[in-house]
C-alpha cells in the first residue's frame, strides 16, 4: 500500500512537471531541448543537498561506486533522452493527452521483463496490461488527430523512460545490497547519486549552450526541477516497494491528474496550453484514466 501511495504522489507531481514543460516549449520561443540542462543542473544541486542526510555513518555500507555510477550515468542519459522527446511531443499534443499516452511504457516494460529478466505475468496481469493499451487508444481518439511525428516522439519518450526505469531498479539494487535492505535510505541514496551525475552532465551541456538568464531559471527551470525531483523521490520509493511494472501502472494514474489539470487550465482561458474540448471528449479521457486505475488493481498481486 505504501508503494501504491508513493506512486500516486509521483503521478501528481509528474503531471505538474508536464504542465510546466508544456508552458515552456509553447511560450518561451526557445528550442524544446533547452530546458533540459538548466532543470537537471538544479536537480543536481537538490541531490547534493540531500546526500548528507542519507550518507552511511559506517563506511562498510557505502555502495560500490564502480557498480553504481555506470547505472546512474545510463539512467540519467536515458531519462534526459526521454524528457527531450517528451518536450517535443508537448509542442504538438496537450499534456492532458500526452501524459496518459505514456502508459504505453507498461507493456514495453512487461515484455522486456519477461524476455530479458525471466519475469512472469499471470493471465490476469496480462489482461491488466491489455487494459492499459486500450486506455491509451481511448485517449488517442479523444480530440484532434495525433500526427505521425507526434507518435514518433511519444514512442521515443516511452523507450527513454523505460530504459531509465530499468537502470533505476539496478541502481536501487546496488544501494539496497550495501545498506542491508533498508528501503528508504538506499532508495534516496540511489536517487541522489543519479541526479548528481545528471548535474555533471548539465554543466557540460550548459558550457556548450550558454547559461540562461535569471528569469529563465525562476520561471521555468526551477519549477520544473522542483516538480520532477519531488516526483522522482516518490517514484523511486514506489519502484523499491512495488516493482517496475506495478509501479508504472500506478504511475499511469497521472493521466487522470493531467486530464483534471487540463480541464482547469482550459477553463482558466490558457488555451495556448490546453484547448477547450467538448464534454464528451473530457468524459472519454476520464474514462481512459479510470481504466488505468482498474488495470492497477488487477495487476496487484
Amino acid at each position: 500500500m505504501l508503494g501504491v501511495l508513493a506512486g500516486f504522489a509521483a503521478a501528481c507531481l509528474q503531471s505538474c512537471s508536464y504542465l510546466v514543460s508544456s508552458s515552456y516549449v509553447r511560450g518561451s520561443g526557445k528550442p524544446a531541448w533547452s530546458l533540459l540542462a538548466p532543470s537537471f543542473l538544479a536537480m543536481g544541486f537538490f541531490a547534493l543537498a540531500v546526500f548528507p542526510f542519507v550518507w552511511p555513518s559506517d563506511s562498510a555500507q557505502i555502495p560500490r561506486f564502480d557498480r553504481l555510477l555506470p547505472f546512474a550515468a545510463l539512467c540519467i542519459a536515458t531519462c534526459m533522452a526521454g524528457n527531450g522527446a517528451m518536450f517535443f511531443l508537448l509542442r504538438r499534443v496537450d499534456s492532458s493527452r500526452a501524459s496518459p499516452l505514456l502508459a504505453l511504457k507498461v507493456p514495453l516494460l512487461a515484455v522486456f521483463g519477461v524476455v530479458a529478466a525471466g519475469d512472469s505475468c499471470s493471465a490476469v496481469q496480462w489482461a491488466a496490461i491489455a487494459l492499459v493499451v486500450f486506455s491509451a487508444w481511448l485517449v488517442a481518439g479523444a480530440g484532434r488527430r495525433i500526427e505521425r511525428r507526434a507518435w514518433a516522439w511519444l514512442f521515443a519518450a516511452c523507450a527513454g523512460y523505460c530504459a531509465s526505469d530499468w537502470f533505476i531498479a539496478l541502481s536501487i539494487g546496488v544501494c539496497k545490497a550495501a545498506f542491508g535492505g533498508a528501503v528508504f535510505k538506499s532508495t534516496v541514496f540511489a536517487l541522489c547519486a543519479i541526479y548528481a551525475v545528471g548535474g555533471v552532465f548539465s554543466v557540460a551541456a550548459l558550457a556548450l549552450q550558454g547559461v540562461p538568464a535569471a528569469s529563465h531559471w525562476a520561471r521555468w527551470a526551477v519549477p520544473h526541477a522542483v516538480c520532477w525531483f519531488s516526483a522522482m523521490v516518490f517514484l523511486f520509493a514506489c519502484f523499491a516497494m512495488s516493482g517496475l511494472v506495478l509501479g508504472n501502472i500506478v504511475q499511469s494514474s497521472r493521466g487522470l491528474v493531467s486530464v483534471a489539470l487540463g480541464w482547469v487550465v482550459a477553463r482558466a482561458g490558457r488555451t495556448q496550453l490546453e484547448e477547450k474540448v467538448p464534454p464528451g471528449v473530457v468524459a472519454r479521457r476520464v474514462l481512459a484514466a479510470i481504466i488505468l486505475v482498474a488495470a492497477m488493481a488487477m495487476y496487484s498481486p
